[in-house]
């Protein structure tokens, strides 16, 4: 019998959507320490000192050098304005971190509004329609 399966146990998958151990707990390592910068610290900015904003997620990229910060400011509100006070006190925040943070590089980071909890919420809306 021919065997027609070829077996390389060597062959690494280079599929983007898979992150690394590094790649994790880098981003976590991230999100407790710009949590706890806004928690903290002072950035003089009325949208991140008079809102809660929630860091949902870090998504670091493979050469660590960039990071997509996951944000999303407590009940939704000012979401545009706080992601602009955030990206304007990037470099701030990012001196923070790298006093915290043993990495040769710290990584340049980007806030991105989370869109998760928007689309959760329709999901959950089109199953309560279904149920009707």
């Amino acid at each position: 019998m021919v065997n027609n399966f070829l077996f390389n146990s060597n062959k690494t998958f280079n599929n983007s959507s898979v992150k690394s151990q590094r790649q994790l707990k880098v981003g976590e390592e991230l999100r407790h320490l710009i949590s706890n910068a806004l928690l903290r610290e002072s950035f003089y900015d009325e949208y991140i000192e008079n809102n809660n904003i929630t860091i949902t997620e870090v998504n670091v990229s493979p050469d660590l050098k960039n990071a997509k910060v996951y944000v999303m400011p407590l009940g939704g509100t000012n979401k545009l304005d706080v992601l602009n006070s955030l990206n304007n006190a990037m470099g701030r925040i990012k001196k923070i971190i790298s006093s915290n943070i043993s990495l040769r590089q710290t990584p340049k980071l980007i806030f991105k509004i989370d869109e998760t909890f928007e689309y959760a919420k329709k999901i959950n809306d089109i199953l309560d329609k279904i149920k009707k």
